[in-house]
């Protein structure tokens, strides 16, 4: 059976896991205020090359849905398009809390910051909610990956209106090594208010990195998280795991090879002469096919139904990972080249 299903399907990358066994026999004070967990944010710190506050959350909606709402007053609400993952994938956690999300015209994933600018510019009266956080992730839910020009005209939306912006990073190590990326992490941390770096997803047991490079909306943060519940007693072990993917690389490397296997994924694709459901620019590749074939390919590969689009077709996902093998995805490709000829 070949697994694209996911990219969360392994216990860890081995250096990480290496990290954590050398550690074994160590105490560490609870709830990341520990030596490990500072080490870890001095190392990002030196890739963002800022002033930023950091916070080791232990999920991504976690991370998404306590960031989103600490700086939230009641009748606030957050804009998102309409296929993110906080509207999704997160069973209604953001309305459970209080807060109302807000959908402007997106295109493959994206917000298009036309019309974004066009909602901010509107007056917001009492009988609706107040924008106040604009939510995109990156890379999107289907995985296209934002422009440098794109998240500077959204940003500058944001400022202009007095909102600010949050960027959903769970999948942000393919996002930055993607070949359509034109900056750096360095970059990103000037383009928003809030960022998350997702390790869960790219070779880490679990965690995330909630970075506020608007230091202000971060206050107190750490109370927030123990009122919900996610001020996690062994923090020391997010902190230990992000060293580790910040040691030599290794958070961008594993990026990289997940990239470069959905690159051969999506050529593949191609030659078969089959047809992208969305652009192919990160590690997760949708292609369209005949409705039918389905069940059939699910006796080998292991995918997500996206569902169905037009003429009778559905929107598959395949996802690549930092341990997905050349073989794998050629095996992969031959069972679709024996079920479309």
């Amino acid at each position: 059976m070949y697994e694209f299903r996911n990219d969360y399907n392994s216990v860890g990358h081995p250096k990480v896991v290496e990290r954590l066994m050398d550690q074994v026999h160590t105490v560490y004070p609870g709830y990341g205020f520990d030596q490990a967990s500072d080490r870890a944010k001095e190392m990002i710190q030196e890739k963002i090359k800022r002033d930023v506050q950091i916070n080791f959350v232990p999920s991504g909606t976690s991370a998404n849905i306590l960031s989103l709402t600490a700086t939230l007053k009641p009748y606030e609400g957050v804009v998102a398009a309409e296929s993110g993952h906080i509207v999704n994938d997160e069973a209604g956690a953001l309305e459970a809390v209080g807060h109302k999300v807000v959908f402007v015209e997106s295109q493959d994933g994206k917000i298009k910051p036309q019309a974004l600018e066009d909602y901010l510019a509107q007056e917001h009266d009492f009988f609706n909610i107040l924008p106040k956080i604009v939510y995109i992730s990156n890379s999107t839910e289907l995985g296209t990956v934002y422009r440098k020009a794109e998240l500077e005209r959204i940003y500058k939306a944001c400022q202009d209106h007095g909102v600010y912006l949050y960027i959903d990073g769970a999948r942000m190590g393919s996002a930055l090594m993607s070949p359509a990326c034109d900056y750096s992490l360095e970059d990103l941390a000037g383009l928003c208010d809030i960022f998350t770096i997702g390790g869960t997803k790219n070779g880490a047991l679990f965690g995330e990195a909630v970075v506020f490079c608007n230091k202000d909306l971060g206050e107190n943060f750490h109370y927030y998280l123990k009122q919900h519940g996610v001020l996690t007693a062994k923090g020391f072990l997010m902190g230990l795991q992000y060293q580790a993917l910040f040691t030599d690389d290794l958070y961008f490397e594993n990026a990289k090879i997940a990239n470069s296997m959905a690159m051969k994924l999506a050529e593949g694709v191609k030659d078969l002469g089959l047809d992208f459901a969305y652009p192919a620019e990160s590690n997760q590749i949708f292609v369209s096919l005949p409705a039918g074939l389905l069940d059939k390919l699910a006796q080998t590969v292991t995918f997500e139904d996206f569902g169905p689009l037009e003429g009778d077709r559905e929107c598959v996902r395949f996802v690549t990972t930092y341990h997905t093998k050349e073989e794998e995805v050629q095996g992969l490709l031959e069972s679709l080249r024996s079920l479309v000829g």
